[in-house]
């Protein structure tokens, strides 16, 4: 069997793995080489983790832990003020397995081992099946054909356009401008010691914060070592898209500049931090999500399926999107493993996609709550009535919690 899996995401180098030895896997990445990614830091949860350990070498999975943040680096979520005075502390279940990892670090990782697998550099430009299977073209007109496609080519996914006709997700009208910046001598809120936290403002500006710690330990592999760099926060601005100068086509320094414009009334510890950012590592991208009341992967399948958020986005606002796909990986493994033992492919992909959508409707949710907020926010009666809240809130969590700036 020949499986194509459009996407070298998490969740599609994750499922490549998972299928070594089962079947021929080809995966095909526009990127250029597994470094060469957007994004910051990636929440592996409980489940996540144990999918991740059951679908990779044991060694491989040790690896990633010793260049991740463990342990007490997840001990809580904080919500915050624009003071960074922390207003909510949610403790995180205690007993379970959490990894922090930057997302360079992990990609380079699981697909170093499968690089045989990889052809980097190739755009998907559409995907057609038949009765014998499906083939996806290139965008240099070459074609690929094989028994199942799956698509993990990410929110806006070509495969899920090309195959429905239609995108399942929606452009949310927000934008997130991201980055990191090397820790200075002034220490952080000692909250963020402990765990990321998300800040907001009256005006619905929202920002993600997280402390990068580098490994104890060197890594041996040359290729992450020069991944991990120093101590850094790990910052990222949530606002309305229309209140941006734009994005897309912009520099690195505009984007610092236009950060830095939302935060001009935010807490000085950060807004130095976001001015010293590392040009090379400054982004923005816009939110999709998929409707969590709508349908989800809900075609009846022949030989093209899907994982993660090409079937059902999610914003990073809720840390969800990578320990969904990766489950989600796991749950396919089982599919086409069900199938290479002897039940219809269509069948088995079938429950695969029904049983994936609780999952996905529940992270979807959660992941749209803070969207709701900075929405609500929008509006100036609301603003007005949220500045003295956050004050007053902001107040009451600093001597709650001490040891914040």
């Amino acid at each position: 069997m020949r499986i194509i899996v459009c996407g070298a995401g998490m969740g599609g180098l994750a499922l490549a793995h998972g299928l070594l030895g089962k079947a021929e896997v080809v995966v095909v990445e526009q990127d250029v080489a597994a470094a060469e990614t957007g994004g910051y830091r990636i929440s592996l949860n409980d489940e996540a983790c144990g999918a991740l350990a059951d679908l990779i070498p044991g060694a491989l999975m040790e690896e990633i832990r010793l260049v991740s943040d463990t342990g007490s680096a997840f001990e809580q979520f904080t919500i915050a003020d624009s003071q960074l005075r922390p207003i909510v502390v949610a403790a995180e279940p205690t007993g379970q397995d959490r990894i922090l990892a930057q997302r360079q670090v992990l990609r380079v990782l699981l697909a170093r081992d499968i690089s045989a697998s990889i052809r980097f550099g190739s755009t998907v430009r559409d995907v057609a099946q038949d009765d014998t299977g499906a083939a996806v073209t290139l965008s240099d007109g070459s074609v690929v054909d094989g028994d199942l496609v799956v698509a993990a080519d990410g929110a806006n996914s070509t495969v899920i356009s090309s195959f429905l006709g239609t995108s399942p997700t929606r452009d949310l009208g927000l934008t997130g401008i991201a980055g990191w910046a090397p820790l200075g001598t002034d220490a952080p809120p000692t909250y963020l010691r402990r765990g990321p936290a998300l800040a907001f403002g009256a005006d619905g500006t929202g920002v993600f914060l997280s402390i990068y710690n580098p490994p104890s330990r060197a890594a041996t592999d040359p290729t992450v070592a020069a991944l991990t760099g120093g101590p850094a926060l790990i910052w990222g601005t949530i606002n309305r898209s229309e209140s941006l100068r734009g994005t897309r086509h912009t520099s690195a320094g505009d984007l610092v500049q236009q950060a830095g414009a939302l935060l001009t009334r935010w807490s000085p510890w950060l807004t130095e931090h976001v001015s010293a950012s590392d040009l090379e590592r400054v982004a923005a991208f816009r939110f999709r999500a998929a409707n969590p009341s709508g349908p989800i992967a809900d075609w009846t399948p022949r030989s093209v399926t899907g994982l993660g958020d090409a079937i059902h986005a999610m914003p990073p606002t809720g840390g969800r999107g990578a320990s969904t796909a990766i489950c989600d990986a796991a749950d396919l493994v089982d599919a086409i493993t069900e199938h290479l033992d002897g039940a219809p492919l269509y069948s088995a992909l079938a429950r695969y996609q029904r049983s994936i959508s609780p999952r996905a409707r529940a992270a979807i949710r959660e992941s749209l709550g803070p969207v709701r907020v900075i929405n609500a926010l929008r509006h100036r009666p609301a603003q007005a009535l949220a500045r003295p809240l956050l004050s007053v809130a902001g107040a009451w969590g600093q001597r709650r919690y001490r040891g914040t700036p």
